[in-house]
Formats: structure tokens, C-alpha cells, sequence
């Protein structure tokens, strides 16, 4: 049998082409949300990956210079004892300075405003003392007659006390603020004297208690004690 073929012509091929593409329309490209929103959290991890690795790195580097320091006090004390043993004596504490345990503390016979009072503690190689605990509060105590400078103030921020470590009194933290039978009690931030208010603290008043801390105007001149 022969086959017939029909010749069509241009309209009709056009017209075959439209047909074609209505039937097998071009496939449209959509966004992919999923794709879009598992990038985003993923940046945000990332994100906070790295956040962490800092503060972690931050931490390191804290820890570390502890440790220095630390090893450094640990050699100092080291070579004390070993001249002790030489000597056959026990002063751990250079000429001037008094001992308690391991520390040693210098109480000052002049009379400074309290940052005057923190530099010379650092010239001396200490600093301001820090009281953490009874037997340090009494032991400081002991050998004072009125009132001196120790490292705690809030200069940075009213109402936040932290030590000269740039450690923070915490609530939790071991505290000998004076309190008054008749509820006026430290700190009290006063004004009177100083507009700027009592920002930094000594253990001891002029009215003579000598036992407990009290905030006082950082322009004052008191007396201090070192600690190393």
C-alpha cells in the first residue's frame, strides 16, 4: 500500500508548534523556600558558633593569664620559703609589710585620697586590699587604729561595687557593711559632702568604729592598706 502524505504549510506548522506548547508548557522556576530558610539557619548558627568561640577564647585567655599569675605567685613564695630555710627564719613579708597565711599587707601611716592610695599599693607591687572572708576582715582590723582605704568602689557604675581585680561584690559574697541599730545603714551614698556622692569605701570611720566598712567620698584622705 502506498502512503499518502499531506503537505502543510507554514500556517499550519505554526499553528501544530502552538498547540505543541499549550499541551507542554515550559516549566516554570520556583524559589525553594526550604532551601532559602535551611541557609538562614544555618548563617545563624554559624553565627552563633562563632559568638561562642569567643567568649570560649575569651575565657582561655582569662584562665591563662590566671594561671601565670598564679605560677608567678607560687615561684615568689617558693623562693621565700627557700630563704627561709637558709636563714633559718620565717619572714615571708618584706621589712614594713605585716603576714597572714601566704599574704602580706602594708598599712599605711600616710594619708591619701583613695586613688592616690590604689597607685601607691600598685608602686608596691599589690594593690588595695581585698577582703573575702572573717579571718582577714579581723586580722586587717586588728591593726588598725581609724579609718583606711580598701579596694572596693563603684566609680564605674552606682550601686555596682567591685574590687580593684575588677571583681564584683556579689549578694553572695562574704560582706562587713556597718549597719545602725536605727536602720540608717552602708552604703548610704551621702551627698552632703560631695556631689558626686560616696564611691568608694574604707573600713573604718572617723567617728572611730574601725570594724566595718563604710562608703565615703573617694576625695577623702585616709590612710590605706596593701595587699600582695
Amino acid at each position: 500500500m502506498t502512503r499518502t502524505f499531506k503537505l502543510l504549510g507554514p500556517q499550519a506548522v505554526d499553528n501544530d508548534y502552538v498547540n505543541s506548547q499549550q499541551l507542554h508548557p515550559k516549566t516554570k522556576k520556583f524559589t525553594d523556600h526550604s532551601k532559602v530558610v535551611s541557609t538562614e539557619i544555618l548563617r545563624e548558627r554559624h553565627g552563633n558558633a562563632t559568638t561562642k568561640l569567643m567568649v570560649l577564647k575569651y575565657k582561655a585567655t582569662e584562665t591563662e593569664q590566671l594561671k601565670e599569675m598564679l605560677k608567678a605567685k607560687y615561684h615568689q613564695v617558693h623562693e621565700r620559703l627557700a630563704a627561709c630555710n637558709a636563714k633559718q627564719t620565717c619572714a615571708l613579708c618584706e621589712e614594713g609589710w605585716k603576714s597572714l597565711g601566704l599574704k602580706c599587707y602594708y598599712f599605711s601611716t600616710d594619708k591619701l585620697n583613695w586613688t592616690q592610695g590604689r597607685d601607691l599599693c600598685v608602686e608596691k607591687g599589690g594593690h588595695l586590699v581585698i577582703i573575702t572572708n572573717q579571718p582577714e576582715q579581723e586580722f586587717v582590723a586588728s591593726q588598725i587604729g581609724e579609718t583606711h582605704w580598701i579596694g572596693l568602689n563603684d566609680l564605674e557604675t552606682e550601686g555596682q561595687w567591685m574590687w580593684v581585680n575588677n571583681h564584683p561584690l556579689n549578694e553572695r559574697d562574704v560582706t562587713f557593711w556597718y549597719r545602725s541599730p536605727q536602720g540608717i545603714s552602708e552604703p548610704d551614698t551621702w551627698k552632703q559632702e560631695d556631689p558626686a556622692g560616696e564611691n568608694c569605701v574604707a573600713l573604718g570611720h572617723e567617728e572611730g568604729i574601725t570594724n566595718k566598712w563604710f562608703d565615703a567620698s573617694c576625695h577623702k584622705l585616709k590612710q590605706f592598706i596593701c595587699e600582695k
